[in-house]
C-alpha cells in the first residue's frame, strides 16, 4: 500500500536553516498537492522575566502581559511565515498546495510539536536539523532526536545547508 500524503505539518524555530526546511516542506506539499500547516513554538518566559516585563510595561497582571505579548507576537510570526510560504510558492512553476494554517504556540517546543503530530490529522512532519556540537547537544537534551523517536508520523529531517568548499584546516599546508 502506498500512503497518501494529504496534510503536512512543518515545524520551524525561525532559525537561518528554517527557510531551507520550509523550502522542502513547500516543494513536498506542491508535488503532492497537499495542504501545509506551519507551527512555531515559543518557549515560555521564566516567572522572573514575566514580573520584570509586567513592571516595566505597567500592566496590572502577568496574564495581561502574556495575553498582549502573545497576541502581538503570534500575529507578527503568522504574517511573516505566511509571507515566506507565499514567496516560496511563487518560485514554483505551478502552485498546487494550500497553506492550511499557521500556528504559534507557547510552551516546550518538543512537547508541543509532538502534541500536534499526535492530535492533528497530519501525514508527515517536516523540520530542520541543527548540527550542534557535543556540548550543545548535552545541554539541549537532544530534543530533536527524542521527537523523532516519539513521533507517530514519519519525519522528514532536513539538514542545514553546507558550504560547497570545506574551510581549510589549521596547521595543514596545501
Amino acid at each position: 500500500m502506498v500512503p497518501r500524503i494529504n496534510h503536512i505539518l512543518y515545524a520551524t524555530d525561525l532559525s537561518d536553516g528554517a527557510r531551507r526546511a520550509m523550502g522542502y516542506a513547500v516543494a513536498l506539499a506542491n508535488a503532492l498537492e497537499a495542504s501545509l500547516t506551519v507551527v512555531h513554538v515559543i518557549k515560555e518566559a521564566s516567572p522572573n522575566a514575566e514580573l520584570l516585563i509586567q513592571a516595566f510595561l505597567g500592566y496590572s497582571s502577568k496574564e495581561e502581559v502574556k495575553d498582549k505579548s502573545r497576541a502581538q507576537i503570534t500575529e507578527e510570526i503568522k504574517e511573516r511565515l505566511g509571507q515566506m510560504c507565499d514567496e516560496l510558492g511563487c518560485q514554483l512553476p505551478e502552485c498546487r498546495f494550500s497553506l492550511a494554517d499557521v500556528i504559534v504556540d507557547f510552551g516546550r517546543p518538543r512537547e508541543m510539536v509532538l502534541n500536534h503530530a499526535k492530535t492533528g490529522k497530519y501525514d508527515v512532519l517536516v523540520m530542520g536539523r541543527h548540527d550542534y556540537g557535543l556540548i550543545e547537544t548535552a545541554f539541549s537534551g537532544d530534543s530533536a532526536k527524542d521527537l523523532l523517536r516519539h513521533s507517530p508520523i514519519p519525519v522528514f529531517w532536513v539538514p542545514m545547508a553546507r558550504d560547497t568548499e570545506p574551510a581549510p584546516r589549521a596547521g595543514k599546508s596545501g
